[in-house]
């Protein structure tokens, strides 16, 4: 007797294991192994994080700059500084994506729609680069006028791109039956969210760009309140975004 209820309570505590082990694989955590290259995704998530903050930190310090006029603080003379950091984050990021991609094997227009994000990139690299350089024939401390509206054009028209292929090419493991938060449609989610960001950022834009280098032929004077508006919310997004991919991948989890 004494060993049928051993037996029994050794099948029930492992009836139990195999219903935490079942559950456990429905985790966020447990999925996240299944992506491929995860650690180098983990890298990359990372990367545009950093990206999103600083570029968040260069519109706001952009912001006090415009209204301290002749007298910057501190914060608002690392405008370009910050816009550097994400510049060039954005940059690595972007060519470590199709590098990624091109390892697991994408679709055409997934590289087409990563590859534009990385010559927009390379456009937004030149606003803060020439602005550090302060020379007036080069649009003096706000560099060239026309690099940032061309590179959030470009990196729009990315977004659209991917989430396009997402559209018609399934991505392994998501399903189009389950919500936006299921595992497998996170990266789909966050390509959303990318795009949003972007439709907010060249609204921003294309209000404050100064056409031919003037800024009397803006729509709107950089420190508008629609155009801030926009700027908070398109970096905002683009953090958000880059979250949501972090935690597909488990990026958020240090104990790798």
């Amino acid at each position: 007797m004494a060993a049928r209820q051993a037996a029994t309570n050794k099948d029930l505590e492992s009836s139990s294991e195999d219903e935490i082990t079942c559950a456990d694989e429905w985790t966020f955590k447990a999925a996240a192994k299944g992506v491929p290259y995860r650690l180098q995704q983990v890298l990359i998530s990372w990367v545009f994080i950093v990206a999103s903050v600083a570029l968040l930190l260069d519109f706001l310090s952009l912001q006090a700059l415009v209204r301290e006029g002749d007298n910057p603080d501190f914060f608002a003379e690392l405008c370009n500084w910050f816009g550097v950091l994400s510049c060039i984050s954005w940059f690595l990021g972007f060519a470590l994506l199709i590098h990624w991609l091109r390892s697991v094997g994408a679709t055409s227009m997934g590289v087409l729609g990563a590859s534009c994000k990385l010559v927009a990139a390379i456009l937004f690299n030149l606003q803060p680069m020439t602005g550090t350089m302060n020379d007036p024939l080069l649009g003096g401390g706000a560099g060239l006028w026309w690099s940032n509206t061309a590179g959030i054009t470009f990196f729009h028209f990315g977004n659209i791109i991917s989430c396009l292929d997402f559209y018609l090419h399934t991505a392994p493991g998501a399903d189009t039956r389950k919500g936006w938060l299921y595992h497998g449609n996170l990266p789909i989610t966050g390509m959303w969210v990318y795009q949003l960001a972007t439709w907010f950022l060249v609204a921003s834009n294309y209000m404050a760009c100064g056409w031919g280098g003037d800024v009397q032929k803006a729509l709107m004077p950089t420190a508008a309140a629609p155009v801030f508006i926009c700027q908070v919310l398109g970096a905002s997004l683009l953090l958000l975004g880059s979250v949501v991919y972090a935690v597909w991948c488990d990026g958020l989890n240090l104990q790798h």
